[in-house]
């Protein structure tokens, strides 16, 4: 008996192995890979955890790089990058304007989640939205005080990471290419100053990509 029970066991993993094998290999035939280039604009600043800004001035925030999207199913997908962003703050101490510009290589990884005909579009539109976490990579740090700059990078951490989150619309363009826009923010979980608690970068901004 218990030969027999070992053997079903055996055949019943087997069967799963099986299973989850063919679902992986159908799911992998229906995927689609596609790249692409994204251009933004936005305004960034620094608060404390969790806060989705305060008081201190924002700065504007450029974006370039280059995206990844894997269809996984008709509404799923990952997508992931790099992206040079450009974050900071701007703030008046003792009647003196000061910027903090922060620039950064970024790796995002998300989950974009879209719907097609399901929300009523017919030519192809898509709307989708997309969560995941991201990784940066500081590669400069400047600060200005009036019309005089100061190098900042030993007052800045190397590394930021953080949550971020999009909304937008994919149209079809081109012949068999797609132009994303969308909304997008990012809230940054580190500290991003040595010598300064509690303040991480925070933006908002508006993005343009074309993929192929």
């Amino acid at each position: 008996m218990k030969q027999k029970t070992n053997y079903s066991g055996k055949t019943l993993y087997s069967l799963i192995l099986v299973g989850v094998l063919t679902m992986g290999l159908s799911l992998a035939s229906k995927a689609q890979m596609s790249y692409g280039i994204k251009f933004g604009a936005g305004a960034a600043c620094q608060s404390d955890l969790l806060e989705l800004a305060n008081n201190c001035d924002v700065r504007f925030s450029p974006t370039i790089g280059f995206v990844g999207k894997y269809q996984i199913t008709e509404g799923f997908a990952l997508k992931s990058g790099l992206e040079y962003q450009q974050k900071g703050r701007s703030f008046t101490e003792e009647d003196m304007d000061v910027t903090n510009k922060l620039q950064y290589l970024s790796l995002p990884v998300k989950a974009e989640f879209s719907a097609g005909e399901k929300a009523g579009f017919k030519k192809g539109q898509r709307l989708y939205f997309a969560i995941g976490p991201y990784l940066s990579y500081m590669l400069d740090a400047e600060g200005e005080l009036d019309d005089a700059t100061f190098d900042m990078k030993n007052d800045t951490k190397d590394f930021d990471a953080g949550l971020g989150l999009e909304l937008g619309m994919e149209f079809p363009v081109f012949n068999q290419k797609a132009l994303q826009v969308g909304l997008n923010y990012d809230m940054g979980l580190v500290e991003v100053y040595k010598s300064e608690a509690d303040l991480h970068n925070k933006m908002a901004s508006v993005s343009l990509g074309l993929l192929f």
